[in-house]
């Protein structure tokens, strides 16, 4: 089964997923879509607060966003399905290729916060490694 989205671009075609590389969006996008036609039943929540810091009113929108709660290195993606071992997975998406090193400071802080309070945490580089993981997490492997 192919995963399809639009590329965002009007008039164009829309882009079949595994055919091109993926910029880390697209593989967050084939994560998600995957995981809710693998397990319906469960929820999987994404963290857009960095990816959207856009604009003229930059600064102001993210003093507002820090006054509501926001912190910066919070995982791309959550499950919030506990299991034996854990409280839930948290998941710092990358790139495919991508190493360790494109881990922020502020990431690998909040992985290591999340994982002291009980939950999984860690990072993919793209949608083949998110999806070990995630499969990995829902049978109950130490991830």
């Amino acid at each position: 089964m192919s995963l399809i989205i639009a590329n965002g671009v009007p008039g164009k075609n829309k882009l079949i997923i595994g055919e091109i590389a993926m910029s880390e969006s697209v593989e967050q996008i084939k994560v998600v879509q995957w995981f809710r036609l693998q397990y319906p039943r469960h929820v999987i929540y994404a963290n857009q607060g960095g990816a959207l810091l856009g604009g003229k009113n930059k600064f102001g929108l993210i003093a507002k966003m820090k006054k509501e709660g926001w912190i910066a290195g919070v995982s791309d993606l959550f499950v919030p399905v506990p299991t034996m071992r854990y409280s839930g997975l948290f998941l710092e998406m990358k790139d495919k290729g991508k190493t360790w090193s494109f881990v922020s400071e502020e990431q690998r802080e909040f992985i290591v916060k999340m994982k002291s309070a009980g939950y999984a945490a860690t990072w993919a580089a793209g949608f083949d490694k998110a999806k070990t993981i995630i499969e990995g997490y829902m049978k109950g492997e130490v991830v």
